[in-house]
């Protein structure tokens, strides 16, 4: 990944963190890394914990942010948050995904948030 696009996708979790710590939600961990994978954010929404992927699009000639977190991303992602689970000791604990997309069609970023965007398959 070139480094404007790193920048881009940096400044994108730095907003999604802002906006949901506005919306109430508790930081646990951000860019959590492991064998299976990366989560972008892990928060709490009251007992639920919520693994958030933050997808930044200046624009829209590759989808929207939406659309990136295809498939093989979604199974990535309940790889790492199981593995995240375990090591945690908290596989009873309710979870969820979420998706927070960032654009900027012009000069200020749209934040747009997807509750339970996606479900264990």
């Amino acid at each position: 990944m070139d480094n404007g696009r790193q920048l881009l996708g940096k400044e994108g979790e730095r907003l999604a963190e802002v906006y949901l710590k506005k919306k109430g939600y508790k930081l646990v961990e951000r860019n959590y890394r492991c064998a299976a994978g990366e989560l972008d954010l892990i928060v709490l929404d009251r007992r639920v914990v919520v693994f958030v992927e933050v997808k930044t699009r200046t624009g829209h000639g590759f989808g929207t942010p939406f659309e990136a977190v295809e498939f093989r991303k979604q199974q990535k992602m309940i790889q790492a948050a199981q593995y995240f689970l375990a090591e945690r000791r908290l596989q009873q604990r309710d979870a969820r995904f979420d998706v927070v997309g960032i654009s900027w069609p012009g000069r200020e970023p749209v934040v747009e948030h997807i509750e339970n965007a996606f479900e264990l398959s």
